[in-house]
């Protein structure tokens, strides 16, 4: 039987109480109830990135070449034996005596130029 607070007017019948004298009511500390709520908040993080650029040498080979020339001294060819009638395996293309094979006596070959 709830009868509210001891020590309220009107309230009789309680252990200890005397007709028409209020009790005092006794007043407890005061208790807090938290109810957290979290709202997000941003912030700014910094993340610092660097480029490099970073350059490497890579050795490639460039050929280059000398040519020279030389006079050597080659077979001896009697008149009407000219190198065209050694038969198989013959010396020469038929042009008589030559410089090499038909390349011409004094031309030079480039290479790559």
């Amino acid at each position: 039987m709830n009868q509210g607070m001891p020590g309220m007017h009107g309230m009789h019948g309680m252990p200890g109480q005397q007709p028409g004298f209020p009790m005092q009511p006794i007043v407890c500390p005061t208790q807090y109830r938290y109810n957290d709520c979290f709202t997000q908040q941003e912030f700014p993080v910094i993340h610092p990135i660097v480029n490099v650029n970073r350059h490497h040498v890579v050795g490639v080979p460039q050929h280059y070449y000398t040519e020279s020339t030389q006079d050597v001294m080659g077979n001896t060819f009697m008149p009407g034996m000219g190198p065209a009638s050694q038969g198989p395996g013959g010396y020469g293309h038929g042009h008589g005596h030559g410089c090499g094979h038909g390349h011409g006596c004094g031309r030079r070959r480039r290479c790559g130029r």
